[in-house]
């Protein structure tokens, strides 16, 4: 059996009573995913053997290969004997290795601690209940449909090259002197929150590398809305969500282009555009204008 625990977000006296007790009174196999976290302190003062997967972040060179290698470990020591898996926060709020564990495995509890983001909202001083995303700055993929409009955390902000992804990512879809805030150590004694230019949060994070440094990034409410829904006129009831795109791929089967011409191309696709969004009625329902151009440039590459 492998029990996932959370530590919770900060020093010691974050860790719940219930996973104190466990913590001092199992004989399972302890794993902690990293000893850098204030709250392993608990484990050394009470003298409770354990061991981490750090030497695992010193043998690859990507986030994603690293939580695979830490998984598999788990897992494997699990074959034999309980383990119980130890986590900064709660175990399920960006934790890729518990979603690959229990991907893998149906022989798992999962005891939750303290998340951070609790700390977080407290600090940004936003109502989650308003809209917000949660994304891992060391996944990239996950910039891909930012939605400008609401709060936006962004965990692992490891050092200045992760925040530089940060910047590059975000750059279309705010501007470069959008006002981010920058939260260390969230809940501890050594707290630290501190602002910075998007265009500049590399060199404000600075090389000093920090596995509990989190980015807030406020709503831009000038964006633009990429939901191609909300520049129609009212649907009518009885029409496919999928009008839109069908009409404009029969359009585009009826254009013979040059495909090394890229403006005659931008010009055609344009021309569509703007005679559908003038005549087109979609029922309600969220149509992403990237997702579409992304669909519509494979089918006219193939």
């Amino acid at each position: 059996m492998i029990y996932i625990v959370g530590l919770g977000p900060n020093e010691e006296y974050s860790i719940k009573e219930n996973i104190r007790n466990l913590l001092l009174n199992t004989k399972a196999c302890i794993i902690a995913r990293t000893k850098e976290h204030p709250a392993i302190k608990f484990l050394y003062d009470n003298k409770i053997k354990y061991e981490t997967c750090d030497i695992f972040y010193e043998d690859s060179e990507e986030f994603f290969e690293t939580y695979n290698k830490i998984a598999t470990y788990v897992l494997d020591r699990a074959k034999d004997e309980d383990v119980i898996y130890l986590l900064p926060g709660h175990p399920m709020v960006a934790e890729l290795t518990t979603k690959i564990i229990l991907e893998k495995s149906e022989e798992v509890k999962v005891i939750g601690g303290e998340s951070f983001l609790d700390i977080c909202f407290n600090l940004a001083k936003f109502d989650p209940v308003e809209g917000f995303s949660l994304l891992d700055a060391t996944n990239t993929n996950a910039f891909s449909n930012v939605n400008a409009k609401q709060h936006l955390l962004i965990t692992q902000c490891y050092d200045d090259l992760t925040a530089a992804n940060i910047s590059v990512e975000l750059d279309s879809y705010y501007p470069y002197n959008h006002q981010v805030l920058v939260m260390e150590q969230v809940g501890c004694a050594n707290e630290k929150v501190y602002r910075a230019e998007l265009a500049e949060l590399a060199s404000v994070v600075g090389e000093e590398v920090n596995n509990l440094r989190t980015i807030y990034v406020p709503p831009f409410l000038q964006a633009l809305d990429t939901n191609i829904k909300n520049y129609l006129p009212e649907y009518k009831e009885g029409l496919e969500s999928n009008s839109l795109i069908e009409n404009i791929e029969k359009s585009l089967e009826n254009i013979k282009v040059n495909k090394s011409d890229d403006k005659k191309i931008t010009s055609e696709i344009a021309n569509i555009f703007k005679n559908l969004l003038d005549f087109t009625i979609v029922e309600d329902a969220y149509i992403d204008i990237d997702a579409l151009l992304e669909n519509l440039k494979g089918k006219n590459n193939g």
